[in-house]
């Protein structure tokens, strides 16, 4: 900065000294940088976590075969040939319907003249028992009467179950799943008509391994359901009957039963798929085996602060690895948040977000 206009103003020399120092000065802290040294924001790393609790929910998903509550190969007792089938396949029925009818004209006429006989033989048994009394017959006279007459009775009721034994009728409701065949066909004792099935209810198989069933049984509360394709809302299931494989004594067989839809009828052999819900509180958590590390001093896992989320290396003891993860038993308390993804890049101390996602 040049001085010349300062030298050319009529002031006294002492304030002039004054002056230049006070310019110089200035133009010196003008020139003079910022030397505050920058601060470096250290970027706080989002993390994915999962809060630990000894409420427990397991879920399982079986699949199974939907069946009938009961089925059952219709036939007839004796021979003959067809007069009336009145069902047809995929046909409701109600218990005692006629389902099919045999030519019956022969067991009608055994049947009358049986009757017939038997009236006879009745009438002639109780004259007998008037003469006894008498002593107009004798007693051998009498027994043999007494034998005709309950031959007689046996040989009626016989055409009486020979011809009930002509009509085919439904020992309970259901369907007439299939017909094997067709009016004014002959058939056999052996000749299957139809399939009955009773669709009260139905019931569904499932194997579970033993291991989980002990789980599901143990639990505090099991929810079990049916999902079935081409239904919005699934169908809630209850135990019926339990049995051990023959195959392998690790696998169960678990029969569930459930009742029909009411907006359309199910068909059996359809898949669908079980679930199995299991509430309860237990000694121990649960966690992804990748959120435990280990060191010599033996396992551990990054817990998050809840205020400050600065996390915290916490020694954890393990008991137990399983499909679902890793069984810890001490070192977390219910509600503590663990960090459960990229556990080898965070450290003790650290900063983190929470990823809400």
């Amino acid at each position: 900065m040049s001085l010349q206009w300062l030298n050319e103003m009529r002031v006294p020399h002492s304030y002039k000294n004054g002056l230049t120092a006070l310019i110089v000065a200035l133009s010196l802290f003008g020139c003079k940088k910022d030397e505050t040294p920058e601060v470096t924001s250290v970027p706080i790393k989002p993390v994915k976590t999962l809060v630990v609790s000894q409420r427990q929910h397991q879920v399982r998903h079986f699949t199974g075969i939907i069946e009938a509550n009961k089925t059952i190969d219709m036939n007839f007792r004796i021979q003959g040939e067809l007069t009336d089938l009145p069902i047809k396949s995929g046909k409701k029925v109600e218990k005692g319907q006629l389902l099919a009818q045999l030519d019956n004209s022969q067991q009608l006429i055994n049947k009358k003249s049986r009757n017939a006989t038997l009236k006879q033989a009745k009438a002639e048994y109780e004259r007998a028992q008037t003469l006894i009394n008498k002593n107009a017959i004798s007693q051998a006279n009498l027994d043999a009467l007494e034998s005709q007459y309950i031959s007689a009775q046996a040989a009626f009721e016989q055409s009486v179950k020979d011809v009930e034994y002509t009509s085919l009728l439904a020992p309970f409701s259901g369907v007439v799943s299939h017909r094997f065949i067709d009016n004014f066909s002959k058939v056999t004792s052996s000749t299957k008509i139809l399939t009955l099935q009773d669709v009260e209810q139905y019931k569904i198989t499932i194997t579970v391994p033993q291991s989980q069933f002990v789980q599901i049984q143990t639990a505090d509360a099991v929810k079990l359901s049916a999902e079935i394709e081409g239904f919005s809302q699934p169908f809630p299931l209850k135990v019926d009957e339990l049995s051990v494989s023959q195959q392998s004594s690790q696998q169960i067989h678990v029969t569930l039963v459930m009742q029909p839809p009411s907006q359309r009828r199910l068909f059996t052999g359809t898949s669908v798929k079980v679930k199995a819900e299991a509430f309860g509180v237990s000694h121990s958590m649960l966690l992804p085996s990748h959120s435990v590390l280990s060191d010599g001093n033996g396992h551990y896992v990054f817990v998050v602060h809840p205020s400050t989320h600065l996390l915290e290396k916490r020694t954890v003891r393990v008991d137990g690895v399983s499909e679902q993860g890793i069984n810890i038993v001490d070192g977390l308390s219910d509600g503590e948040r663990v960090v459960v993804a990229g556990v080898s890049q965070v450290h003790d101390g650290q900063q983190v977000r929470v990823e809400t996602k």
